[in-house]
């Protein structure tokens, strides 16, 4: 009968949607699990570059390099670059110049992956710098800092190095990335912690890496913070300047030139969860034969910043000035315009 058959399609529902809510929540804890042992994969390979840097240089890295002019430079995430992974990206850096320099943009631009927290999908600011979600120790890393293991009195396996933040997320390449450990993890977006988990992880001079709950006391964490060598005020220090992060990305667009040329142009366009563009940056490159390849990457150059491109940007007239201007056929150059004027139409005025 009808009814029956009804009922027993009611009956196989039920129970599909009763085996649903049962695995759902299984399904979600594993996927935490494996973010959890990303990220703590990632401060594993950090504590790994800190130990190797300071048995290379005697000394942790400066948590910023700082003029006497009080010019920022860079940050301690930048100087550990080469004993982080094989990415030619340091030697791609002009340190005459500072992070902000557009001589710099491209690596700063990047993302790095060893510097986010699984799961949380904010990896660009609202200006393109790729972001780091893991900070310093303000008593290890701050203002031209040089600080030695033997100057950690209380021994390198009770002194924290860095950790997960909460948010207020900061561009990597920042000169200032230290933050306080606070007296309470997961409060505010100030603070350290992943809320999701319920906690985060600290990793320690010596390179071991420990989980702290949200409900480690306050006393343990004003201890692990106060643990010498102390900062000054001073030299802790940072500017009040706030980031917006959030969903954005970087796109590459090719442009065209001569094919059997040494260069290869393309544009790079920043954009958020909406078609609007924030960004669009003209780069070149030395495309290296099979032999320049093989050298060290010491040798090879990156992507060269041509122009910055901006709602009111004669496009045409900025290209002129650059060597697209000879490395282009005149129907490749019309296309070329064209392509940007058309990326132009789309950016945030």
């Amino acid at each position: 009968m009808a009814w029956q058959r009804w009922i027993s399609i009611g009956l196989v529902l039920g129970l599909l949607l009763l085996a649903f809510g049962l695995i759902m929540p299984a399904v979600f804890q594993a996927r935490e699990q494996a973010r959890r042992n990303t990220a703590q994969n990632n401060l594993k390979q950090i504590g790994l570059a800190v130990l190797n840097y300071h048995d290379t240089y005697k000394c942790l890295p400066p948590g910023g390099t700082i003029r006497e002019d009080d010019a920022a430079m860079q940050g301690w995430i930048t100087m550990l670059m080469p004993f982080l992974d094989a990415s030619p990206y340091y030697s791609w850096l002009d340190f005459d110049e500072s992070w902000q320099s557009t001589a710099n943009r491209f690596v700063f631009d990047q993302r790095l992956p060893v510097v986010l927290i699984p799961g949380v999908e904010q990896h660009f600011t609202d200006s393109g710098f790729g972001v780091t979600q893991i900070m310093g120790n303000p008593n290890l890393l701050y203002r031209n800092s040089d600080v030695t293991f033997e100057e950690m009195t209380n021994g390198t396996s009770f002194t924290w190095f860095a950790g997960e933040v909460t948010g207020d997320f900061q561009p990597w390449s920042y000169p200032f990335n230290w933050r306080p450990l606070g007296t309470k993890l997961c409060q505010g977006p100030a603070g350290y912690g992943r809320p999701d988990w319920g906690g985060g992880h600290l990793l320690f001079a010596d390179g071991h890496i420990k989980f702290f709950t949200d409900a480690t006391s306050t006393r343990m964490l004003q201890r692990y913070d106060a643990a010498p060598p102390v900062a000054t005020k001073a030299e802790t220090a940072v500017p009040s300047e706030k980031f917006q992060t959030g969903d954005f990305h970087w796109d590459r667009i090719d442009l065209q030139s001569d094919p059997k040329g040494r260069d290869e142009y393309f544009a790079t366009s920043l954009s958020g969860s909406t078609d609007v563009l924030l960004k669009l940056n003209v780069y070149s490159q030395i495309l290296l034969t099979e032999e320049e390849q093989k050298q060290p990457k010491l040798y090879l150059k990156g992507p060269q910043f041509l122009l910055e491109i901006n709602s009111t940007t004669d496009i045409a007239a900025a290209l002129k000035a650059t060597p697209l201007t000879a490395a282009a056929t005149p129907e490749q150059w019309e296309a070329n315009v064209k392509m940007l004027q058309t990326l132009q139409k789309q950016l945030h005025k």
